[in-house]
């Protein structure tokens, strides 16, 4: 049997680390390269900042799923959220960007390191996902991250030409 548990972990560790070298690769001018410019206008800073905000949120769902509650409110704004949150960070720097990042991190493992097997189970509503389980909304912690370095890396290729 596959530890649930122990696959998150790693797959939460390794996707931060992964995250905190591509920030620590870039440039400043990389960094202000905006990657969305529709509904939601941020720059490569942002978008770090946005995993900030986003991963703390969800923290409070974890924890309300892992006693009992519903999850997220049904009339959550998430869009809101997203418009509004990233920027509360704009005046922080690259690395006190990074050092949170690695806190929000940190305590994300943490809550999974004291679930138990039966925890991942459990249901709830996701703002994004609707009704599901746990264990799918903790991975997204890590696969969010994921797809927004790609749109990221897409952003900088295009700005190279």
């Amino acid at each position: 049997m596959i530890n649930r548990k122990k696959n998150i972990i790693d797959e939460l560790e390794k996707a931060g680390a992964e995250t905190v070298a591509f920030y620590q690769s870039l440039t400043p001018d990389e960094l202000d390269v905006p990657v969305y410019t529709e509904e939601v206008r941020w720059t490569v800073r942002q978008v770090l900042a946005h995993f900030i905000t986003i991963e703390q949120s969800m923290q409070w769902l974890f924890n309300n799923i892992l006693a009992g509650g519903p999850g997220s409110p049904e009339n959550f704004d998430l869009d809101h959220f997203n418009r509004t949150q990233p920027a509360k960070l704009d005046g922080l720097s690259l690395e006190e960007l990074l050092e949170r990042f690695k806190e929000v991190r940190k305590k994300t493992i943490a809550i999974v390191a004291g679930m138990t097997e039966a925890d991942f189970d459990r249901t709830g509503r996701h703002a994004f996902h609707g009704h599901g389980k746990l264990e799918r909304f903790i991975r997204w912690a890590y696969e969010h991250q994921r797809l927004h370095t790609k749109d990221i890396q897409k952003a900088l290729r295009v700005t190279e030409k």
